[in-house]
């Protein structure tokens, strides 16, 4: 099997994430499961009227409702915690004791193990919606107990008729009055509509309703709708709840009433469509949970990096513990020398993937593409990948078209990815494996595949198997190792040539097959490679060249010093920019290879000053860092940098750095 999914890249998630928080117009809170408040979007601050958010971080959400409300709110958070909808409505003034009326929904956002999580409140004003019910309901009531005898009361009746009308026409909440229809048995089919509110139409999308029955006007709406109005019709007890209607495609929040005595069949709603609502909490419940998944795999990641680093560290100091013990002999050094430098360049190996994956996010990594036969990449593939393979006592066959597969790419990277496809077969394929590798042309394509009879990929494992932070063979010997980056890497660099990369598996325990697609180049001669020059080999008789080491690293600067030393150079070493300039122009070095991040002086400060120090204009200057970027070469360069190195530097590249001087 092989490494890692991803999903939205952190980043990007996080963005969206609280722009939809913030868009969204009602009062929108995040609680701890605790039910203290951790955030509250801009409209709830402005809507609660508060100035200062920071004041009330931490504090229990609860604490801010009147006292007659805290059971209720007790019971909408317990709701909630237990992975349901809590619910209430109550009255709660603002933070400056301006009277308000709250619709209130709690849910929980749960983490991908089902632990932890937080609390989404979303409090809708409905003071203005509150008062208008309340008024609705007095004038009804006025209404039923108007006696029609009276002039007076005749007179008031047409007042309260005219107001009635007034808020019927103009609530922003739909508003209707329609007639339940029953069955012999008393049991409600169906409900005709009598009256409605100009918003009726924009909440439900029904026109000319008056007249028309529920199920003339909609064949398909499910039985809960008739069987909760009934209930109301013949029970007279009102109702409040929340539901969709997959006949309407829309979900609406209702409060529905009866209208008149115990005899009386009408039934009165007020309500609003929530469809837009419902889908933001949704859709922010679901990135919240994308945000959880992403938090748990950057941990799970940074648990492996120091996993993956700590693996080579110990042998490293178990061979400085032979060196110390073993005195000089030959055989022991030479063996913890080879071993130190197999594990360094592990460690290498792991720095630079999380560089390039680094760069490739923030599009800062460029390919430097040129006419290759993809037969020589596959060669340096396999070349790079051969011991992984060979520790293994893996048998590998290797099919490649005699005919040229000219691709315009850049062979180091394509070389890259190949060699992590072969290295992944290798370390998951049990000892003494079959692993295929294969180049041949389709179409346009040069399709490269490779192939191995490991532990395979699981059915629903395949889709994220390119996905960065994720270790879908979980079940796997950890000791596999890999920080998860490996095949995000590979189908990066693909995609950056203008290529895709598949994953294919039988299942579990059938083996694996990668394969890479890359344009080929369009016809046309190859550019014949022209061997370069070898570096020139150091040339102690160079004799004494000097050379200054400037490392706030002591270690660093005086193991590099050492080094040169025992090469046949003459070495001096600081270990800050003040220090540096002072045994520089005491020393007179040719040569001076300087750290950019030191305290007090950085490398740049360190090169601007140097240059313009009399006597030491001349002085060939190389940046040692562990920046690698283009943007960090470029800086360098315009600090008064001859060359740019990164950390950690091989010898033979210093010794012919050197040997070109």
């Amino acid at each position: 099997m092989q490494e890692p999914r991803d999903t939205m890249p952190a980043q990007d998630a996080v963005t969206f994430g609280w722009a939809l928080f913030e868009a969204i117009p009602d009062c929108v809170k995040l609680l701890d499961i605790d039910g203290a408040i951790l955030a509250m979007n801009c409209n709830g601050r402005s809507v609660m009227e508060i100035d200062d958010i920071a004041a009330l971080r931490g504090q229990p959400w609860i604490a801010f409702w009147p006292a007659e409300s805290h059971a209720a709110v007790r019971t909408a958070l317990e709701t909630a915690r237990a992975g349901g909808t809590g619910q209430l409505v109550a009255a709660c003034p603002t933070a400056k004791g301006t009277p308000k009326w709250w619709d209130v929904v709690i849910t929980r956002t749960a983490s991908s193990d089902g632990l932890g999580g937080h609390l989404l409140v979303i409090s809708r004003d409905i003071t203005q919606q509150r008062n208008a019910s309340e008024e609705r309901e007095r004038l009804l009531h006025q209404l039923q107990a108007a006696n029609i005898e009276s002039e007076r009361v005749v007179g008031q009746l047409r007042a309260s008729e005219e107001r009635y009308r007034t808020l019927f026409d103009s609530v922003d909440e739909g508003f209707c009055i329609f007639e339940m229809l029953f069955d012999e048995a008393n049991r409600p089919i169906d409900y005709r509509f009598l009256e409605m509110n100009p918003t009726f139409e924009a909440h439900t999308g029904l026109k000319n309703a008056v007249g028309r029955t529920a199920r003339e006007m909609l064949p398909g709406l499910d039985d809960f709708w008739f069987d909760t109005y009934g209930r109301v019709a013949l029970t007279g007890e009102p109702v409040r709840f929340e539901n969709e209607a997959p006949a309407m495609n829309r979900w609406f929040d209702v409060y529905a009433t009866r209208i008149g005595g115990v005899d009386s069949r009408k039934v009165g709603l007020l309500f609003n469509d929530i469809s837009v609502r419902k889908q933001s909490e949704s859709t922010l419940r679901r990135l919240a949970d994308d945000l959880a998944e992403a938090d748990r795999r950057k941990t799970e990641f940074l648990a492996t990096l120091a996993h993956e680093l700590r693996n080579p560290l110990a042998p490293i100091r178990n061979g400085l513990s032979v060196m110390r013990l073993s005195g000089d002999n030959p055989a022991a050094m030479a063996k913890v020398r080879d071993m130190m430098e197999r594990q360094v360049g592990h460690m290498v190996h792991l720095i630079d993937d999380l560089l390039d994956i680094a760069r490739i996010s923030g599009g800062k990594l460029e390919l430097k593409c040129q006419r290759t036969d993809l037969a020589s990449i596959l060669a340096s593939a396999v070349e790079t990948s051969m011991p992984l393979i060979d520790a293994g006592g893996h048998a590998l066959t290797v099919d490649v078209l005699e005919a040229a597969l000219p691709v315009d790419a850049d062979a180091t990277r394509i070389a890259q990815v190949v060699a992590n496809l072969l290295n992944n077969a290798a370390k998951y394929t049990p000892p003494g494996g079959q692993i295929a590798l294969s180049a041949r042309r389709d179409g346009l394509d040069a399709v490269i595949t490779v192939r191995d009879s490991g532990v395979g990929i699981a059915a629903d494992a395949l889709a994220g198997v390119f996905e960065m932070f994720s270790q879908i063979g979980r079940t796997v010997d950890r000791s596999q190792g890999g920080l998860g980056i490996g095949l995000s890497l590979v189908r990066r660099l693909v995609e950056m040539h203008g290529g895709s990369v598949a994953a294919s598996s039988a299942g579990t325990n059938a083996g694996s097959l990668f394969t890479v697609r890359l344009p080929l180049a369009a016809e046309a001669e190859q550019a014949r490679a022209v061997p370069g020059e070898p570096a020139p080999a150091l040339d102690n008789a160079a004799g004494g060249l000097k050379v200054l080491v400037v490392d706030d690293n002591v270690d660093a600067a005086v193991t590099l010093s050492m080094i040169l030393e025992i090469s046949g150079y003459t070495a001096r070493v600081a270990h800050d920019g003040y220090e540096a300039l002072a045994v520089a122009q005491a020393f007179g070095p040719r040569v001076a290879f300087l750290d950019i991040g030191m305290p007090g002086m950085s490398g740049y400060e360190t090169a601007r000053a140097i240059r313009a120090t009399p006597g030491l204009e001349d002085i060939v200057l190389v940046a040692l860092t562990g920046w690698g970027a283009e943007s960090d070469r470029q800086r360098s360069n315009e600090a008064g940098f001859d060359h740019h190195l990164t950390k950690p530097v091989q010898l033979d590249v210093v010794e012919a750095l050197l040997a070109g001087l």
